[in-house]
């Protein structure tokens, strides 16, 4: 039988009243120790995150971003700061400049940290929260999923928290004479970063842990309180699969050693976790980059608690909703917010799952506020975004003026007519027996004005389309001219509203290199200047006479960096830079979707500058208005999208120009989608029935032709381009 995720979970679960294997060690090393009885009891709906369990959780991921540009901080490191023991082993080792890795070489540092009951009221228990030092940022940061700016409990922690760091920052050094860099932060400034907000009393640890694993400095996952049953989930299973602890799961659960275990892939890893609840697909592409205020300076010795109170009304609310009776409901898929009764000790868990949570959310009256130029914030009253459809940055774009908030056309994507035929040549030109006999011959060829003809045999083929393979920019553009031709296409285009830029717009264009510059000592090197006129002189070659960037509702560009392909939109029907990427970057140690993107205010800038030059600065204020278009490339917005495949960016990018409306994607694409292989069927036809392509059907190796043959397409063989007949 199969074991999956949620039968694992409810298994350790009843484990909790074992009197014998409760009490076995689970999770041990220098950092932590736990044991299975105390996992359960954290881990179980209503369960509350200890001490003992969270440092599993901070060692953990301290292993997993380990040699990355983030850390975050052993559990036991933090509590020591947070009791002002500063001298501690612990503590100096980690704050020391002959680590193995030193703080100032990270963009930010995590401290999972516990504040703990007030000893006025001892029945209520402590709250776990996030404080990050952002040494990109230069600032202090809570992030905080119960209290907000406001609370002058995560005033008085942040505060206690950042003294002490701060402390142990200006004491580093070494007989050498070495330390940090910067030498003092002492004028790093306390910031509230808005965090997703948990509606119990006792799920703060879980909510802790996914803002440690998330957060990068300057983005995390979007999830919340119906995503916490899920969370435990999969955070179980990745604890107890990861390999740090060396654990067998067929001893932990007491299990048949002939059971075959389904291997899975654990949250962390991505999307897709192997299970037939396909909800359990956490967050996919929902991730969000959230506010920020700054924390005004005053005494923090002299606020008065008011936590005690929100906690206590959530017990409240929580006894109250568990006292009702739910019908018995069997778990599908992702779960809502679900809560056992506090003294129900029941093993069955499918029905105790079914029973929803209906204590209502903390509601409060959160002031939204705009950076300035001087790091202070300026209050405004919270606005509704007009795609209702987009995840949208927390940061707020400028305020528009009614008629660029206009309302979305409904977008009828294309049908492919020709898939099956597509589908079974493609098949024949991938096969083994194709490539040994043909692989050689032409079957594509494009003259280029300015370089040596592109010539694509079958073995080329196999490099664009074949498994795990890359398409290629080059071709992306080639595809693109060929829908611009195709009067099946021109729908999607003549109305001169929709403009698909050539892949080639941001690296030759804009002059943006799809890399980083760095000299011969592996220093990075500034870009050089943007030469708009250069650039003007050659606007022809890239834009068509028929296509007026100007008026175009939206701007299409497929945008190459790193090895990866992801799309950008200028869209002025929402007034905002849209990014699509089917990249899933949780859990990449060396990257993140924020420093993937982080030159986007670069480009849309030079696009900009270059639309001026082109149209002229009249024009171009008469048709974009107030539209700030650099600070809306600073907040832009990350439209809901699917994972991809391995290698698989360039058909997602090509589908999504082709099937965006400006709100959303209008093809029903899921994560991984099988139909990936009808995109490339579809992409391979085009090239070899492009307009431009020199090489006859009738010149192909006689084995395709056969195959035309049989499948009706004998009559084209003769023709240039089966698009133009």
């Amino acid at each position: 039988m199969m074991i999956k995720i949620k039968e694992v979970y409810e298994s350790v679960c009843k484990l909790r009243k074992d009197p014998i294997r409760s009490k076995q060690t689970l999770f041990r090393n220098d950092h932590c120790d736990c044991t299975i009885g105390q996992i359960a009891e954290a881990f179980k709906p209503n369960g509350f995150l200890c001490s003992l369990t969270v440092s599993v959780g901070t060692y953990l991921l301290g292993q997993k971003y380990k040699n990355s540009d983030k850390m975050v901080v052993p559990y036991n490191c933090s509590r020591q700061i947070f009791e002002r023991n500063l001298n501690s082993r612990l503590v100096r080792n980690i704050f020391s400049v002959d680590a193995p890795e030193r703080l100032d070489h990270k963009k930010v540092i995590l401290f999972g940290t516990f504040d703990p009951p007030d000893p006025c009221a001892p029945h209520v228990p402590g709250h776990f929260c996030v404080v990050a030092l952002n040494l990109e940022k230069e600032r202090f940061e809570l992030l905080d999923s119960l209290r907000d700016i406001n609370d002058p409990d995560g005033k008085k922690l942040l505060h206690t928290m950042a003294s002490g760091i701060k402390k142990l920052w200006s004491l580093a050094g070494n007989s050498k004479g070495d330390h940090f860099h910067p030498k003092s932060i002492d004028h790093f400034k306390l910031h509230y970063v808005n965090s997703p907000r948990q509606a119990t009393a006792h799920d703060c640890g879980f909510f802790m842990l996914q803002i440690l694993d998330s957060y990068d400095g300057e983005s995390m996952c979007l999830f919340s309180q119906k995503d916490i049953l899920n969370i435990r989930m999969t955070m179980l299973y990745s604890w107890l699969t990861g390999g740090d602890f060396n654990i067998d799961l067929k001893d932990v659960l007491g299990v048949d050693p002939e059971v075959n275990f389904l291997v899975l892939y654990t949250f962390h890893a991505g999307p897709s976790l192997g299970i037939e609840e396909d909800n359990f697909s956490l967050f996919e592409t929902q991730s969000f980059t959230p506010e920020v205020q700054i924390i005004p300076e005053e005494n923090f010795d002299s606020l008065v608690s008011k936590t005690n109170k929100i906690i206590q009304r959530l017990h409240s609310n929580t006894r109250k909703s568990s006292s009702k009776k739910v019908p018995d409901t069997a778990l599908k898929g992702k779960a809502d917010v679900v809560l056992l009764d506090e003294d129900d000790d029941s093993d069955d868990f499918v029905t105790q799952l079914g029973k929803k949570l209906t204590a209502k959310p903390i509601t409060k009256d959160v002031r939204r506020c705009s950076p300035t130029s001087s790091d202070d914030f300026e209050t405004q009253k919270p606005k509704q975004s007009s795609a209702k459809n987009l995840v949208l940055s927390n940061k707020r774009p400028t305020k528009l003026s009614n008629k660029f908030r206009e309302e979305v056309p409904n977008f009828v994507p294309y049908v492919f007519p020709h898939l099956s035929k597509a589908k079974q040549m493609m098949e024949l030109i991938l096969s083994k027996e194709y490539i040994k006999a043909h692989g050689s011959v032409p079957l594509v060829k494009f003259s280029n004005p300015f370089d040596d003809p592109v010539f694509i045999d079958a073995k080329y083929m196999y490099k664009l389309f074949g498994r795990c393979e890359m398409l290629e920019s080059d071709m992306m553009d080639r595809i693109i001219n060929y829908w611009k031709d195709d009067p099946g296409m021109k729908y999607i285009f003549e109305s001169g509203s929709r403009v698909l830029m050539s892949p080639h717009t941001i690296p030759y264009l804009l002059d943006f290199a799809p890399f980083k510059l760095r000299d011969s000592k592996g220093n990075p090197l500034p870009r050089r200047p943007f030469d708009v006129k250069s650039a003007a002189n050659m606007f022809k070659h890239y834009v068509r006479p028929n296509e007026n960037l100007l008026k175009a509702k939206l701007i299409i560009i497929p945008h190459f960096m790193h090895e990866h392909h992801s799309v950008y939109v200028m869209n002025k029907y929402t007034g905002t830079l849209d990014i699509l990427d089917t990249r899933r970057y949780t859990g990449l140690a060396h990257t993140s979707r924020s420093r993937h993107h982080e030159d986007r205010v670069e480009i849309i800038n030079r696009m900009v500058a270059l639309l001026k030059q082109v149209y002229g600065v009249a024009e171009f204020n008469k048709y974009n208005g107030n539209i700030q278009w650099d600070v809306v490339a600073d907040r832009c917005s990350y439209p809901k999208t699917p994972a991809q495949g391995a290698n698989e960016c360039g058909f997602y990018a090509l589908r999504i120009c082709a099937t965006y409306g400006g709100d959303k994607i209008a093809d029903n694409i899921k994560n991984q989608d099988r139909r990936v292989e009808d995109w490339k069927a579809e992409y391979m036809y085009q090239l070899l029935f492009h307009p431009k392509n020199e090489i006859l059907a009738e010149e192909w190796p006689s084995m395709l032709k056969d195959l035309m043959l049989l499948i009706g397409l004998g009559s084209q063989i003769t023709q240039q381009s089966l698009g133009s007949a």
